[in-house]
């Protein structure tokens, strides 16, 4: 390895490099030392089938967009082929007026043209506006739920990035593979504040619905109302109570220790 020196097997690196990638990760550490193996030696290895090394590209275009907002890179709509343009780039400047007037990108990889504006393939007759709308169509079949997988819905968007997203299996708790920010699967909604008092609370104002009684969103809002209005109001006295009790309590811990240390050294100089 040139980073420690170390001699691997080449057959164990592979599968090494292989699993990390296939589980969305572009960070991959030496398995001797833990440092960050380079991204280009990943990318040039020709021991890596070129499905993964695609892959892997793809994971690092994400990984771009999402940690420096880099607007000038994108992924093909239709084979996500890494898409990079020049800082002067008329795409990038130019807003997309009501008539669709300027020509659309052809990726290189597939050939297939499609907008950077609205990330959506080629549209000569309509405008990006209307593709906007007609994606309400998207929401509808991903609000369809199947009876194949336990009445689960087809697919649920991103509230940050807003790529769709399907669930093969698992819990509803999911992370985004593009902007890596949490989200319920079930209803769609982030997931930002701590356990005991977040989404999966079942009896917290900010919890999911469909952890309690999501057919009765009256009594469900009735009992997590209450059980937040009661905390409120023991809050105070909970705090009045412990500072009393420091107040007590600090005192007499130390003026009982100021008259039982004496008497306790005096004891202990009788025994020897």
């Amino acid at each position: 390895m040139p980073c420690c020196a170390v001699k691997l097997c080449s057959l164990c690196l592979l599968t090494h490099t292989i699993t990390n990638i296939n589980n969305g990760k572009t960070k991959i550490e030496c398995p001797s030392c833990s440092q960050h193996i380079d991204s280009t030696t990943i990318l040039y290895n020709t021991e890596l089938p070129a499905s993964i090394r695609e892959r892997y590209q793809q994971a690092l275009a994400r990984d771009l967009f999402s940690e420096q907002k880099n607007i000038f890179i994108k992924l093909c709509p239709h084979c996500t082929y890494i898409t990079i343009l020049d800082e002067n780039d008329p795409h990038i400047h130019e807003r997309k007026s009501h008539r669709s007037i300027r020509p659309f990108l052809t990726c290189e990889h597939c050939g297939r043209e499609w907008c950077w504006s609205c990330y959506s393939p080629a549209h000569p007759n309509r405008t990006c506006r209307q593709i906007r709308r007609n994606r309400s169509q998207l929401d509808t079949w991903a609000k369809i739920r199947r009876v194949d997988k336990n009445n689960q819905r087809n697919a649920q968007r991103c509230p940050k990035c807003s790529i769709y997203i399907e669930k093969i299996d698992g819990c509803d708790h999911m992370v985004c593979s593009r902007c890596n920010s949490k989200f319920c699967y079930r209803c769609g909604s982030r997931m930002r504040l701590p356990y005991l008092i977040g989404h999966d609370a079942k009896y917290s104002i900010f919890g999911c619905r469909y952890k309690l009684w999501p057919n009765r969103p009256l009594l469900r809002w009735l009992t997590r109302g209450t059980i937040f209005c009661g905390v409120l109001l023991a809050s105070p006295i909970v705090f009045a109570a412990l500072i009393a009790l420091i107040a007590v309590g600090i005192p007499t811990v130390l003026v009982v220790g100021c008259f039982t240390l004496p008497v306790y050294i005096c004891v202990e100089c009788k025994r020897r």
